[in-house]
């Protein structure tokens, strides 16, 4: 009895889990490994997604989902340089993230050399990438479930900004010894979420070259040689069916206070998240 006493206080020799059960931190290290392993899943996606972009707009000076649907969401002579703007600044971000976060993990960088690539990802989300994603989903044609499929894209947005923010604003104050810590975290989980759109866009190329493939699909429910038609329920259906990861991972009901995102930034900081925002809601 003595024995399992002392096996349910003593360390492991790096200082990281309890022997017998498990403690609160060592289930919060355990779910801050699982984002990061999450995220690193999504580098090569994203890489994909990445080189069809740049090859689309060297070959046809448009963006590859713009190329793929044609002008099934066009809204105005400005609406493919929008796209553009938004997709290609994303992009930027998206490598600036990795520069951060991949290389941080295996070789120490210089602390300037951090902030200033921390600085310009932030410029680049707040003054681009947000305010276009606010309004290619405000204004763009969506034909079919609207309101859901607009709902799914402003909070995407939404979260982001709310994670990156908050990342900015930990670092910037430093509250404790572990805030340079925390910030990392927030900033990976707006990383990640930032990255959501990627499991639709894929969903989305699969289900268009399946419709090129058997164009008689859809069991007459559909006009096939309307490419508009396809092409808008395309994408509703592929925003609708990956939104379940949010059910999946407790974040639609709750947002950034969601069970995957407060076990992976830990709910022993979440104190300090609170006082530099409205956590609460």
């Amino acid at each position: 009895m003595a024995e399992l006493e002392r096996l349910d206080v003593e360390l492991e020799p790096d200082g990281g889990t309890f022997h017998g059960r498990p403690s609160d931190g060592s289930r919060s290290i355990r779910n801050r490994k699982e984002l990061e392993l999450l995220l690193t899943l999504f580098w090569a996606p994203a890489t994909v997604f990445v080189v069809a972009e740049v090859v689309s707009y060297l070959c046809m000076h448009k963006s590859f989902f713009v190329a793929l649907t044609g002008n099934a969401f066009d809204v105005g002579i400005s609406y493919e340089q929008v796209v553009e703007v938004h997709v290609f600044a994303s992009i930027a971000m998206w490598i600036l993230a990795a520069v951060q976060i991949r290389i941080e993990t295996r070789k120490r960088q210089s602390p300037a050399l951090h902030r200033l690539t921390g600085v310009v990802m932030l410029l680049l989300f707040f003054l681009i990438v947000f305010p276009s994603s606010l309004y290619l989903s405000a204004l763009q044609r969506i034909e079919y479930w609207a309101p859901a499929v607009a709902a799914v894209l402003l909070d995407t947005a939404g979260c982001t900004a709310f994670f990156l923010y908050r990342g900015w604003r930990v670092a910037r104050l430093r509250a404790t010894s572990e805030s340079l810590a925390l910030h990392g975290r927030l900033m990976q989980c707006g990383v990640m979420m930032s990255m959501a759109i990627l499991p639709q866009r894929f969903l989305q190329f699969y289900l268009s070259m399946q419709f090129r493939t058997f164009p008689q699909a859809g069991g007459g429910m559909l006009d096939m040689d309307d490419c508009r038609t396809k092409h808008q329920v395309n994408y509703s259906a592929s925003i609708l069916v990956t939104s379940v990861l949010f059910f999946v991972y407790g974040h639609f009901f709750e947002g950034p206070r969601g069970r995957i995102w407060v076990q992976c930034i830990g709910a022993e900081h979440l104190e300090e998240v609170r006082s530099f925002s409205s956590w609460h809601g």
